[in-house]
């Protein structure tokens, strides 16, 4: 037995969640008849929205507050959200103020937000669109980027948090917003697969002695599967890429997210991010912030991700450090 739910099926389920994390937070709120959290009313010139499949928690739901999103809405486990369930959402903010959508790189959750758009803009809406792309893994079949997005939306949810709080326009916010993911890298392992709810099996079988490269965040393949041999070498793989990727250079200024898929105990992770740490330190890197725990996960896999975010404006760190209510990111 590994967790407590005992019927995924239960079409109430993502609702008692929802409730049940609105006990536990009390300055967000959940919308009536739509599964959706949004925080207390601001005045800034922008409301950002995000949002995707369950599954995923803290993510999306856990960046919604002061200094982050204003609402996270949230579909069944590891499917977006409806663009019915999107417009709902937005229809509570109304149409004084244009509304930011931040949409992970899926295509279900690239078509749900575009239909949304479409359908609020008749509506008398202003509506964009940005699209977070930080995967650098690639697919096992093809060799070619997947680009999906991942855990590295949580700089994304904080960064334009902050901004907007900061009364950011619209244009703004899109202009840092596709800076920042343009500087974003994400390579995730795993050393079992995703749990796919009512099904027998996980989401991929691995041997008790293997690791998997480039998994999904919906529990999807990666791109290779071999014996593990110790976190120093799967550390110094991981970082090695991210590095070649991401294009940083010697006296790069960065932020690292060290980030929890599920199970993996948080022994492993600091002691993980150790050696992270140190290596990018050792390649002339300096991390400004760094950041530890399960931020973004995939229903009961043990497994861990890295996320390299190079900062091109030391405005960026400040930003991140603002302050926020939204409880995932303390």
């Amino acid at each position: 037995m590994r967790n407590l739910i005992d019927d995924h099926e239960d079409r109430l389920v993502v609702s008692k969640m929802l409730k049940g994390a609105v006990m536990a937070h009390p300055n967000l709120k959940k919308l009536d008849h739509v599964n959706s959290v949004v925080s207390s009313p601001n005045d800034r010139q922008v409301v950002l929205i995000s949002g995707g499949g369950s599954g995923h928690e803290p993510l999306d739901l856990g960046y919604v507050g002061a200094g982050a999103l204003d609402a996270a809405i949230v579909g069944d486990i590891f499917i977006p959200p409806s663009a019915e369930q999107i417009v709902q959402t937005v229809q509570y903010f109304g149409n004084k103020r244009p509304i930011l959508f931040i949409v992970k790189n899926f295509a279900a959750d690239r078509n749900n937000f575009l239909k949304a758009s479409e359908v609020l803009r008749e509506q008398g809406y202003v509506v964009e669109i940005l699209i977070v792309d930080d995967d650098r893994s690639v697919d096992p079949e093809t060799k070619e980027p997947r680009r999906r997005g991942v855990a590295g939306t949580i700089f994304i949810h904080k960064l334009l948090g902050a901004a907007a709080d900061k009364d950011y326009s619209m244009a703004q916010l899109l202009e840092l917003g596709k800076k920042a993911i343009a500087n974003l890298s994400t390579l995730g392992v795993a050393l079992s697969g995703a749990e796919i709810p009512n099904r027998q099996l996980e989401s991929f079988q691995l041997n008790s002695d293997e690791i998997a490269y480039g998994i999904g965040i919906h529990g999807e393949k990666g791109y290779r599967t071999e014996k593990y041999q110790s976190f120093e070498r799967l550390s110094r793989e991981l970082v090695n890429k991210l590095y070649a990727v991401s294009g940083s250079e010697s006296g790069t200024s960065i932020a690292i997210l060290v980030n929890g898929l599920g199970t993996l105990p948080l022994m492993d992770q600091f002691v993980f991010t150790r050696s992270v740490v140190n290596l990018f330190e050792l390649k002339g890197l300096h991390p400004e912030l760094v950041k530890t725990g399960n931020y973004l996960t995939s229903y009961n896999m043990t497994g861990i991700s890295i996320t390299l975010f190079k900062i091109e404006d030391p405005n960026w760190i400040k930003l991140l450090n603002y302050d926020t209510t939204a409880f995932a990111w303390q």
